[in-house]
């Protein structure tokens, strides 16, 4: 089975495991150093949300680097058991995962959240098979986010996507590429206001 490792925080050099199967898309370490250089230090003031969770590679990142706590969601049962399995090797457990669809499961998690979060949103690609609507599902999920507590919203997406300025309650505040991929960083609108 594939492996990739924590690349920075407590957990350092832990290895993860990783399913070889054509629905996964492992998030390159570039992008990561890149997403957790942006966050810094504020990532210790956050829960951290993973939808699309996989093998947890990223909420594990942000757990190593300091979040309060993390929670994943994963649709696909064998990608499910290895994010369990790679959860389980944390000596911490501040910790959630639920086997179900995102965009079902993390509206209600969302809205009951009573920590100021960050929702890390990786979706299948738009050009696999059956997710030609990915993106969309996606920004409407976003857009739909009420609870005031969700502070950051960060996308990794297919490059040759254009993402919307807005969603909702949501500005965009950064685009960083990486080849294939690219991140997308949104923020609630008062704190666009002072980022500009």
């Amino acid at each position: 089975m594939p492996s990739l490792k924590v690349i920075g925080g407590k957990f350092k050099g832990l290895k993860l495991e990783m399913l070889d199967l054509p629905i996964t898309r492992p998030t390159k370490a570039i992008l990561k150093e890149s997403l957790f250089n942006t966050l810094q230090n504020d990532i210790v003031q956050y829960g951290f949300f993973e939808a699309f969770g996989g093998s947890g590679s990223v909420g594990i990142e942000a757990l190593s680097r300091g979040a309060i706590e993390a929670t994943f969601i994963e649709a696909n049962p064998q990608s499910f058991e290895v994010l369990k399995h790679n959860l389980s090797k944390l000596p911490s457990t501040n910790y959630r995962f639920f086997l179900g669809d995102s965009f079902t499961l993390l509206p209600k998690l969302l809205a009951q959240s009573n920590l100021p979060s960050i929702l890390y949103l990786d979706p299948p690609f738009c050009i696999r098979e059956n997710m030609e609507d990915i993106y969309q599902r996606c920004f409407h999920l976003v857009q739909e986010i009420s609870n005031p507590l969700i502070q950051v919203v960060i996308f990794e997406y297919l490059s040759t996507l254009e993402l919307p300025k807005r969603l909702g309650n949501f500005c965009i505040i950064k685009q960083k590429k990486f080849g294939k991929s690219s991140l997308g960083y949104y923020m609630k609108e008062d704190q666009c206001q002072r980022k500009k």
